[in-house]
């Protein structure tokens, strides 16, 4: 764990103040200098920070605006070992990644086609194009970032929380909640700048408003107008395991994913991948 100290010296004249990292826990305790390298090396990290976040934000914009079909092919990586995971499994490989977005954008699709039976005087006559993202809300900001990029310019990592909520359409019918948690990632350099390689997405809250973020929520009647919900079923995982245990008043206390530290080069960290 590492902690700034501040010390104050009033024995040598004027009042001097530095600050030291000390790891504690260890018997180890160095001086870390964060701004190593020349002013071109420093502000190119910086650069590559900004475009980091930067990527995460267009990330989100794509969910928020239901555009989840082409997050694919304009953010990852063209890497083989590719891999998305949530709290109970991975999709690794491109092909099982691309997959579950590709499922998503067809669930929306699909709640968009029900509302339009369900309300045909109002959005009748309306294109699929047109009802497309009707019924689906996602707003997942992203905060808190701590963003290391590795000290070899090839890979970085980042961790952010968010506070999300989301208004979606299932078997009950239109429902909302509370969706909070993780998005912890490794970051590759390609040809074409940053782009995303592990990624996971672990929430601690994933409750319907108005219910005990602790407690199982009761079930909703089903609505027969909705019942092709209940029966759409997204990819099945390349791997199936829990990653985090939502939280529940018996929930042990949880910490974050592990929060990026420096290092020089990808062999020398940890991986937030499968």
């Amino acid at each position: 764990m590492l902690r700034r100290l501040s010390v104050k010296d009033n024995d040598k004249g004027p009042s001097l103040f530095y600050t030291k990292f000390i790891n504690f826990g260890t018997e180890k305790s160095d001086d870390m200098n964060w701004n190593t390298g020349s002013l071109e090396e420093q502000v190119g990290r910086w650069e590559d920070q900004r475009d980091i976040k930067n990527l995460m934000g267009i990330y989100v914009n794509h969910i928020i605006m239901n555009m989840d079909a082409e997050i694919f092919d304009a953010l990852w990586s063209s890497r083989d070992d590719v891999c998305y995971g949530d709290n109970d499994g991975w999709y690794v490989g491109p092909d099982a990644v691309r997959g579950y977005y590709q499922a998503v954008r067809a669930r929306n699709a699909l709640v968009a086609e029900l509302l339009q039976r369900k309300f045909p005087q109002e959005i009748g006559q309306r294109t699929a194009e047109e009802n497309f993202g009707i019924g689906t809300f996602r707003d997942f900001p992203v905060a808190c970032p701590v963003i290391e990029v590795a000290e070899d310019g090839e890979t970085a990592k980042g961790l952010w929380y968010c506070w999300g909520s989301q208004a979606q359409v299932l078997s009950c019918g239109p429902t909302a909640s509370w969706t909070w948690g993780y998005y912890a990632a490794d970051f590759v350099r390609e040809g074409n700048g940053w782009k995303l390689w592990h990624l996971q997405i672990t929430n601690d809250v994933d409750a319907r408003c108005g219910t005990d973020w602790g407690q199982p929520a009761q079930p909703l009647p089903e609505l027969p107008e909705f019942a092709p919900l209940k029966d759409f079923t997204m990819p099945a995982y390349s791997m199936a395991r829990p990653n985090r245990v939502q939280y529940s008043g018996r929930r042990p206390l949880t910490g974050s994913p592990r929060i990026p530290e420096p290092y020089h080069t990808f062999a020398d960290t940890f991986s937030y991948g499968v």
